[in-house]
């Protein structure tokens, strides 16, 4: 897999979140369900597993029928393929502490499609505060789509990837290669149509 410009690597993170409404600060996910009275709806469609620097990881993707968003989307550009899974702990604190996620371009639109590009990153505190992604270790990201279907009301996702992911201040910090982690592991997922 190429490397990816900072400048790039962190547009790809920072579009995943925004397509999963996980950055949007109006998006229900960036507020807490007491905040929200418990009102929003949340059906698991999906899962993230796998090991994060030795500790095993599972977090759920997820759908809000009431807000009209998943943390698993997919949107169709020409001929690419967006597909964003966000995981959220279901043990964790805060849904927005412990989320994994995966972004990958695809040329093409089925699980033949070669993967142009990947971001995986780890926020184990909240969207903003420091981070772990694969900036700078491209070359060692490996993202490979077993099962893809885009077909409307079945759109689903499976997979496997490896990562190093090192620690981000922020977004647009350079990623410090002293402070990086190792991960792997599986996701398999329904994807919402982000049209």
């Amino acid at each position: 897999m190429k490397p990816l410009s900072r400048f790039r690597a962190c547009t790809m993170a920072l579009l995943g979140c925004i397509l999963a409404a996980g950055c949007s600060p109006s998006s229900p996910e960036d507020r807490t369900e007491s905040e929200l009275g418990g009102r929003i709806d949340k059906q698991r469609v999906g899962e993230i597993v796998g090991m994060i620097d030795g500790s095993a990881y599972r977090g759920e993707t997820l759908d809000m029928p009431s807000e009209g968003t998943s943390t698993a989307e997919f949107m169709a550009i020409g001929p690419m393929t967006m597909l964003t899974i966000q995981a959220h702990d279901p043990a964790a604190e805060s849904m927005m502490h412990n989320v994994f996620s995966v972004n990958i371009s695809l040329m093409g639109d089925d699980a033949s499609a070669s993967v142009s590009e990947a971001a995986v990153s780890y926020f184990p505190e909240g969207m903003s505060a420091p981070f772990f992604m694969n900036e700078g270790n491209e070359t060692e990201t490996e993202v490979i789509v077993e099962s893809l279907s885009l077909e409307d009301g079945v759109a689903s996702v499976a997979g496997r990837f490896v990562a190093r992911l090192c620690r981000k201040a922020d977004a647009f910090s350079e990623a410090d290669a002293g402070n990086c982690v190792d991960t792997e592991g599986q996701f398999e997922t329904a994807l919402l149509n982000r049209e």
